[in-house]
């Protein structure tokens, strides 16, 4: 599939989305959430340049609504080949599409996955870790009552996608 004309030299937009996305730029296991995959790579270094690529990869989208991200990335300056953003862009549409996102599990979570999956505050995912942290490991939706700071009513709301 071909995007716009200028998708044509990559201009570095992909990776501005980072900065709205998340300022987690130095996440240093970058790409540690993602499925192995043709485009794993490139995505990992095209969008990692300004964003961990979990927390943009946290949308779940059709093929044309990647399509229409991708495009807004590269007007916005993201930097990359025409083969890198085919890549990126099959990859993306494979792997995070518009199905249901899998579960989350609240012992292994990170921060950027509660953020994204639940809509979690930054204060909010930092108190929930800190508590497991303190704490140890949750062991049913009820135990997530304790953890000061923590918007219950969030995960009431999206406890479907909680799995311990």
């Amino acid at each position: 599939m071909m995007l716009h004309a200028g998708y044509q030299r990559g201009k570095g937009a992909f990776l501005i989305f980072a900065a709205a996305l998340a300022a987690a730029a130095a996440f240093p296991a970058a790409g540690m959430d993602l499925p192995e995959g043709p485009g794993r790579q490139a995505t990992i270094r095209v969008c990692g340049k300004c964003h961990s690529p979990e927390k943009g990869t946290s949308l779940r989208q059709s093929r044309d609504e990647w399509a229409a991200e991708v495009s807004k990335m590269i007007e916005m300056g993201a930097q990359g080949s025409d083969e890198d953003f085919n890549m990126i862009l099959d990859y993306l549409a494979k792997n995070f599409g518009p199905q249901s996102p899998r579960p989350i599990n609240m012992n292994t979570a990170t921060a950027v996955q509660l953020e994204s999956r639940l809509t979690l505050t930054k204060t909010e995912a930092a108190a929930l870790l800190r508590y497991r942290a303190e704490k140890g490991e949750f062991k049913s939706i009820d135990d997530l009552k304790n953890v000061p700071g923590l918007d219950f009513k969030k995960i009431e709301a999206r406890k479907s996608r909680i799995v311990f």
